[in-house]
C-alpha cells in the first residue's frame, strides 16, 4: 500500500480530518462507520483541489479537462498533495489515461491480435516483449511516459501492475495471454476496470497517508486488504449495474472510464 515515497500532506482543515479519519480507521479499520467516515473525508480533501472528471466534449477549442473544485485549489508538487486550480495534478487524471489505454490496448488484441497491439503500442521502439511478465513491464513503461512522474501516476501505474499480473498469474506464454484476453467476455472486462480503480484509489490512499499508516497500524498491508474488500463491496454490484448497457470498447465507453474515480468518489459526496 502506497509508493515508496512519502507525501507531504496539506495543513488545511479538510486534510487535518482526513488525517483524524485514518487514525480513527487504524485503530478499528474492520468498523464499516469508521471506512465510510474516512471515504468522506478523503472525498471533502480532494474535493478542495480538484478531481478528474474526464476530458470535456463541448465548449472551447481544443476540449480541454474538466475537474470538480471546491475552494481554492492552488497549485502542487510532487511533495505536496493538491489539484491546482486547472486540474493539472488533480486526482484522478492519471487513472483515467491509464485505463483508457488499458481497454485500448485490450481492444486492439481483440481485433488484430497480440503482436499487432503490441506494435501499434509500442511508439517509442522499446524492446519487444516475450514473455507475460515482459509485457507488464512494457505497459507500465508506456504509462509512465505518457503521465507527468507524480504521485497520481505512480498510483496508478502501480493499479495497472496489480491488475495485470492478476490477469495473467496463470500465463505461462504469450499465446495465453493473448487468448485470455480475447476470451473475456463483457462482464470479465468491467470487472477489470473496476479492479483497477479499486486499486487506484488505495494505492493513492496509501503514498498520501503512508508515513501516517506506518508510524500507527500494526500491519499496513491487513489494513489495504480491509479497505479493498470493503470498497468491492460497496461498488462491484453498483458499477456492474451502471456499465450493462455501456461499451467500454467505445467512445461512450472511454468518456465513462475517463470519469469513472470521480463517480466513484461522488458515493461519499455529503
Amino acid at each position: 500500500m502506497g509508493t515508496s515515497q512519502g507525501l507531504t500532506l496539506k495543513t488545511t482543515p479538510q486534510w487535518s480530518s482526513a488525517k483524524r479519519a485514518m487514525t480513527g480507521l487504524l485503530n478499528d479499520f474492520e468498523n464499516e462507520a469508521k471506512l465510510e467516515n474516512f471515504m468522506q473525508k478523503f472525498y471533502q480533501a480532494l474535493g478542495n483541489d480538484g478531481i478528474f472528471t474526464g476530458t470535456t466534449t463541448s465548449g472551447g477549442s481544443g476540449g480541454g479537462t474538466n475537474t470538480r473544485s471546491h475552494g481554492g485549489g492552488g497549485t502542487s508538487s510532487h511533495g505536496s498533495c493538491g489539484g491546482g486550480s486547472k486540474g493539472r495534478r488533480s486526482f484522478g487524471r492519471a487513472g483515467a489515461s491509464t485505463a483508457t489505454n488499458l481497454l485500448g490496448f485490450f481492444s486492439n488484441v481483440r481485433d488484430n491480435g497480440l503482436s499487432q497491439a503490441i506494435e501499434l503500442a509500442n511508439t517509442i521502439g522499446v524492446e519487444v516483449p516475450q514473455s507475460p511478465r515482459d509485457l507488464i513491464n512494457f505497459l507500465c513503461g508506456l504509462s509512465s511516459v505518457d503521465t507527468d512522474a507524480n504521485f497520481d501516476s505512480e498510483a496508478a501505474n502501480a493499479a495497472q501492475r496489480k491488475l495485470l499480473s492478476e490477469i495473467f498469474k496463470s500465463c505461462e506464454n504469450m499465446t495465453d495471454v493473448e487468448e485470455i484476453i480475447k476470451q473475456a467476455d463483457k462482464d470479465t472486462i468491467d470487472a477489470w476496470i473496476i479492479d483497477f480503480e479499486v486499486n487506484y484509489i488505495i494505492e493513492y490512499q496509501g503514498s498520501l497517508f503512508q508515513s501516517h499508516i506506518f508510524d500507527k497500524a500494526q500491519d499496513p498491508d491487513k489494513v489495504a486488504g480491509q479497505i479493498r474488500r470493503w470498497l468491492h463491496s460497496k461498488l462491484d454490484k453498483r458499477l456492474s449495474d451502471e456499465m450493462k448497457h455501456i461499451n467500454l470498447f467505445s467512445q461512450e465507453g472511454k468518456r465513462f472510464a475517463e470519469s469513472l474515480t470521480a463517480k466513484i468518489l461522488d458515493i461519499w459526496k455529503l
